[in-house]
């Protein structure tokens, strides 16, 4: 005897059968956390996030570096040990060997630093570059013989790096730039060098840096 449409209302509202449909969606539920799960490692291992840290005691990273002044290149800085330091290669070699260079000490101005060159931000938010011979530039100044003011301008890979200078982190294969007023072929003698005594390569020796 076909049941009625009263006795199929009260089968299909049966515990049996939600039971089942709550298995089913919980199974759906799990197949998709992990198939989604696994596509998340898969796409994080292929296209890991940019790192944000500095470098670690153990590793050895290496960043190409400019500094133009008024429209001329700076020669680079010569061969002096440090844990972050140059080979007159136009490279920043960055492989901390204490705490004290890791992490948010492996920066510019620490690199800087060693070749009593400084680079940050004055008490009235403008930026400065000071050499070891005691030529200085800061945001707003002139170059000689011009009436054109000009800023402190450091760039990574051509983007701007926004605050405070001295605190940036470079990273293996970065870029950076350091200009006051327009770039140049012409070059100007390393301060440092000057002030050393020390002759030094005008020009890099080739876009990768010396071995240590």
């Amino acid at each position: 005897m076909p049941a009625t449409r009263q006795q199929r209302r009260a089968k299909a509202r049966s515990p049996l059968r939600k039971r089942r449909r709550g298995a089913i969606g919980f199974l759906v539920f799990i197949l998709v956390v992990l198939f989604g799960g696994g596509y998340l490692v898969t796409l994080f291992r292929t296209n890991p996030p940019p790192l944000t840290r500095g470098a670690s005691v153990g590793e050895h990273w290496h960043a190409s570096y400019r500094i133009y002044v008024c429209g001329k290149r700076m020669e680079n800085f010569p061969n002096v040990e440090g844990e972050l330091h140059s080979h007159a290669d136009g490279f920043m070699h960055i492989h901390p060997g204490s705490p004290t260079f890791a992490g948010d000490g492996a920066s510019l101005g620490t690199f800087l630093r060693l070749y009593e060159t400084g680079i940050g931000v004055l008490p009235d938010g403008k930026r400065t570059l000071i050499f070891p011979d005691g030529t200085s530039y800061k945001d707003g100044d002139r170059c000689p013989g011009s009436k054109k003011r000009y800023n402190i301008k450091v760039t990574n890979k051509g983007k701007l790096v926004k605050g405070d200078p001295s605190k940036f982190l470079p990273h293996e294969g970065d870029a950076i730039v350091i200009s006051f007023g327009p770039e140049g072929e012409k070059l100007f003698r390393n301060p440092y060098a000057k002030a050393k005594g020390i002759q030094t390569p005008a020009l890099p020796q080739g876009d990768r840096p010396a071995p240590d």
